[in-house]
């Protein structure tokens, strides 16, 4: 989809620069080295990059955690930039928790899954790294992750001047959290638009899944900000 996406930006006329962070895909080092501290200095040479290499408003693109580092970056970042969210995580701490799940996908079954998955907390919790489907979460990343929040500080007004947010579902309804979330945007001066489609949740499906609507519809929307 990530790829579908970024072919349809760049014959409407975008430029796009997509990184492996620390840790992932064809980047150095292993899962297990990296901190949210890296990540997010590695979207900030992103930035900087492509501030360097394009006229072009600054855009940040992040998909479920992905939402949240983006706007973690961005408002730690001196340079202005917008948003794109697709199906935004609300909270780390639930992105730690659904990492753990896999781990005991198998223990279900036996009723097991909950003491496999206090033992692998207290792990953390000690200060040592535990293995996920081949992947080394550390302690010190599922901390750092844990701690960050798509609302961040309530007492700041801290939100970019625009927000696009796409997310997907069947006969899906956008929640109250969002809705409220949404609103504050708004209302502290960000111009934030939301937008929910039909399809697969291919972000964690087995098979590879594509939802065409998604890639249009992110195109128009990019596009409505940028002629307005």
């Amino acid at each position: 989809m990530v790829a579908l996406q970024i072919a349809a930006l760049a014959l409407a006329g975008f430029d796009v620069l997509q990184i492996d962070l620390l840790g992932c895909g064809d980047s150095s080092g292993d899962f297990e080295d990296a901190t949210w501290a890296n990540w997010v200095a590695d979207g900030k040479l992103g930035l900087e990059w492509l501030q360097a290499n394009s006229d072009a408003p600054l855009w940040l693109w992040g998909l479920r955690c992905g939402a949240l580092l983006a706007m973690d970056i961005a408002r730690q970042h001196e340079l202005e930039t917008s948003l794109l969210l697709w199906q935004p995580v609300f909270s780390g701490a639930n992105v730690v928790r659904d990492f753990l799940r896999l781990a005991v996908a198998g223990e279900l079954a036996s009723g097991k899954g909950k003491e496999k998955t206090a033992e692998m907390r207290a792990l953390l919790k000690a200060g040592q790294a535990v293995e996920v489907a081949g992947y080394g979460l550390s302690a010190a990343m599922a901390d750092q992750i844990a701690s960050v929040t798509l609302a961040g500080d309530s007492s700041k007004n801290n939100w970019p001047k625009r927000v696009g947010w796409l997310e997907v579902g069947n006969g899906f309804q956008a929640s109250p959290a969002a809705m409220a979330l949404l609103g504050r945007m708004q209302a502290e001066g960000s111009w934030a638009l939301y937008r929910t489609l039909s399809g697969a949740p291919f972000w964690q499906t087995s098979e590879i899944e594509t939802v065409p609507e998604l890639i249009s519809e992110t195109v128009t929307l990019l596009t409505e900000f940028e002629n307005a």
